[in-house]
């Protein structure tokens, strides 16, 4: 079903291409003005393939795109008035910075007085004023990427594309872009699909994340529902970390594991083998705990360390109980380990955070 209120509109679309690969299958999607869309999942999923059926730069083979109540489908990219930002920037290397954003407004035909007012604004807006004479090739990745972005904010689009633009820059860049794209798209309230693989880059920018899998979309929600409330194992893995084990389900919210039973959510699953998932951070480690003082509504089981790795901010430990060994991770402390290999420690989580997914999730 449709939302009558959404901006971008995707309806049953599909791509197949010749060879009868299925590259985007059956994609239904609702966005409203001013939000921003993230479209994440691994290479290949079809996520890249999605941004341009919407761009006009691949041809659907069924199903409709609206933007604002307007079919586009079938209309050429020009038509579309889309802002477009590409993993590799696409500028052109011949022409200076303010000749690269102005690009877009001498294809529309806007006079060169207003042209010469917007490509300053434009520039002001990604923090690169005065930058209008440079030639590209002269300039960092990072400043590049505010080209590009200022090229395809210039023409006021009602829709702004993003193909992973943050891919090609170095880790601290990247978290500088990310603060820096939310900022002008919420300040613009301008609707944005945002393309990327990256967990962090889909949880910190996006309003709505969209996670795929073999062309299909699998999950839609806030990044706080992809994150805590996984529709499927491939979610929970694909987004965060998480331990997963062979596990059988023994009763509605209760599993098996090894010789022990656990409180968890089964989601709605009664009886048969299944995978769990618990996110390292959300196991508790403790020593010298008598098991018979934890509660009767908090899951535990005795552990030893056998591995312990020093990652900066936390220490990860991996921690063999009886039906397999976990990952544990724990913030650091200049003290030093908290625990060291051999202990023999008590390991403490909440049934929410013990997700089974039974048959093929």
């Amino acid at each position: 079903m449709t939302d009558d209120n959404a901006f971008l509109q995707l309806s049953g679309v599909s791509k197949m291409y010749g060879t009868g690969f299925k590259a985007v299958e059956n994609l239904n999607l609702d966005l409203p003005q001013g939000k921003l869309l993230g479209l994440l999942g691994p290479s290949g999923c079809g996520k890249t393939t999605t941004l341009r059926m919407v761009a006009g730069l691949v041809p659907v083979t069924g199903g409709e795109i609206s933007i604002d109540g307007q079919e586009i489908s079938r209309k050429p990219p020009y038509q579309r008035d889309i802002g477009l930002v590409f993993q590799n920037y696409a500028l052109f290397p011949h022409m200076t910075v303010a000749e690269n954003v102005a690009f877009g407004l001498q294809m529309r035909g806007v006079n060169k007085i207003e042209a010469r007012k917007r490509v300053e604004e434009a520039l002001e807006m990604v923090r690169l004023p005065g930058y209008g004479p440079r030639k590209t090739k002269e300039m960092s990745g990072g400043q590049q990427q505010r080209v590009a972005l200022a090229r395809a904010l210039v023409i006021r689009p009602r829709l702004l594309l993003l193909d992973e633009p943050l891919s090609n820059l170095d880790a601290k860049l990247r978290d500088d872009m990310r603060i820096e794209i939310r900022e002008i798209q919420q300040r613009l309230n301008i609707t944005t699909v945002f393309v990327t693989h990256d967990q962090v880059e889909a949880l910190t920018m996006c309003d709505v994340v969209g996670v795929m899998n073999s062309g299909k979309l699998v999950q839609l929600g806030s990044p706080e529902q992809i994150y805590e409330k996984p529709a499927s194992l491939f979610v929970a893995e694909f987004v965060g970390r998480a331990n997963v084990q062979e596990c059988e389900i023994i009763s509605e919210d209760m599993c098996r594991l090894g010789a022990a039973t656990y409180r968890c959510n089964t989601h709605g699953a009664a009886s048969g083998t299944a995978r769990l998932a618990i996110r390292p951070h959300r196991i508790v480690l403790t020593p010298n705990r008598d098991r018979a003082l934890v509660s009767t509504l908090t899951n535990s089981a005795y552990g030893h360390v056998e591995r312990t790795t020093y990652i900066g901010d936390i220490v990860q430990y991996d921690v063999k109980i009886d039906g397999g060994t976990f990952k544990v991770e724990v913030p650091t402390s200049s003290e030093g380990h908290a625990f060291q290999t051999g202990d023999r420690l008590l390991c403490e989580w909440k049934p929410e955070d013990m997700l089974v997914f039974g048959g093929q999730a």
